[in-house]
């Protein structure tokens, strides 16, 4: 189990960079499944979770560097 107070800040951004993944499967398997507007806005957040991923991802880079 995650613990954020006493995890490091590189295993911590890991574990949401994951979650994020996560996440990103799920919306998009779902997508795949709806079609119109609720396509894509399933498909939006699809693209959401990606941009916050890639921000946790740039932070993580930035820790291991």
């Amino acid at each position: 189990m995650l613990d954020i107070h006493s995890d490091s800040p590189a295993h911590t951004l890991a574990h949401a960079a994951d979650l994020l993944r996560c996440a990103a499967a799920t919306a998009y398997e779902s997508a795949d499944h709806l079609s119109g507007t609720k396509r894509d806005l399933a498909l939006s957040v699809v693209h959401l979770i990606d941009l916050a991923r890639g921000v946790v991802e740039k932070s993580l880079d930035k820790l291991e560097a």
